[in-house]
């Protein structure tokens, strides 16, 4: 069985090639996801965690089986008798996690560890209908390689058959998966006295692209006016651009199409926006990515508004040089 990397809103987990990412939700502070394959099932959850005023394992083992045990009434509308037996504690990620199996139709076992690195509770939970022996061997092997949080400056993620990093201070705010088209949206909101101040990162893709789009593949700066800027337009708000040019920045040797425009707004408070696009076809994916980064201050009439374009300039940089669009 063959693995690839899966890294999604600060885990780093090696999963079957097989395995999808077929919910999510939440941002690096709280959240879920769950990947399926054929006969297993894998879900991760996450709270935030208070080192001072955190429950022992035990305690947040058995509200979960609550929880599961209503859930399941609910939907069934019949009595159960859910219980769990427990294991034998293991590390996972240098952490001490509390281990159980549920007792029910399929194997389930479940994880449980404080992250204290990433300020993380941390549950795991596994639903097979494999063989038990092949079961062990693949949470085994699933649970070697997980990392709840690393000593990197940025944040990376690799799903999507896409890769890049971020800064954790950039929080998933938004997305949407679908056939032929994907977005993901990241927000850093910075706000104080007087100032408003935030950041975001817009991450979109089409699938398909040449069947979808045909020859506009060649002319991308005809696709971003006919079919892409009055979405783009409605998903962020204040952008504004001048004229297309041929970036001398690459993403994985692509020729990419670049836009920038400043935008000035507001009467008593008053706000600059600055944008950035980056659009490109990438014929090894089938796909047309488009990337829009949106800076903003807004302050009151009597302050002067000014945007730090340096620290604009490396997140994107960073981003642009991490980004990779095929494997």
């Amino acid at each position: 069985m063959k693995f690839r990397e899966f890294a999604w809103n600060g885990f780093y987990i090696d999963v079957p090639e097989s395995m999808r990412l077929t919910a999510e939700g939440g941002n690096l502070n709280s959240g879920y996801l769950r990947l399926e394959m054929e006969g297993f099932l894998m879900e991760v959850k996450w709270d935030p965690l208070d080192p001072k005023k955190a429950k022992p394992l035990a305690e947040v083992a058995e509200s979960f089986l609550k929880t599961a045990k209503k859930t399941i009434e609910k939907e069934t509308k019949k009595k159960i008798d859910l219980k769990a037996e427990i294991m034998e504690g293991r590390f996972i990620s240098s952490h001490s996690a509390y281990s159980m199996i549920v007792k029910s139709g399929a194997r389930e076992p479940i994880y449980i560890w404080n992250c204290n690195e990433s300020k993380r509770i941390i549950l795991v939970h596994f639903t097979s209908v494999l063989t038990e022996k092949d079961e062990i061997e693949l949470t085994g092997r699933i649970l070697e390689s997980f990392r709840c949080h690393g000593k990197e400056d940025l944040i990376s993620w690799s799903a999507l058959n896409m890769h890049f990093a971020l800064p954790s201070s950039f929080l998933l705010s938004d997305r949407r998966m679908a056939v032929g088209r994907t977005y993901l949206i990241f927000d850093e909101q910075k706000p104080s006295t007087f100032t408003e101040r935030g950041r975001s990162l817009v991450i979109e893709f089409f699938s398909m692209a040449n069947v979808l789009f045909g020859d506009k593949c060649k002319n991308l700066d005809e696709w971003f006016k006919v079919d892409y800027w009055k979405d783009l337009k409605k998903r962020c708000k204040n952008v504004s651009f001048r004229a297309a040019e041929i970036s001398v920045q690459k993403v994985m040797r692509h020729k990419v199409i670049y836009r920038r425009g400043v935008k000035k707004s507001g009467l008593f408070w008053r706000r600059t926006t600055v944008s950035e696009n980056f659009t490109w076809y990438c014929f090894k994916s089938n796909r047309i990515y488009s990337v829009s980064f949106v800076s903003y201050i807004s302050r009151p009439f009597f302050l002067k508004r000014a945007i730090n374009e340096a620290d604009d300039r490396k997140v994107l940089q960073d981003f642009l040089s991490s980004f990779k669009c095929h494997f």
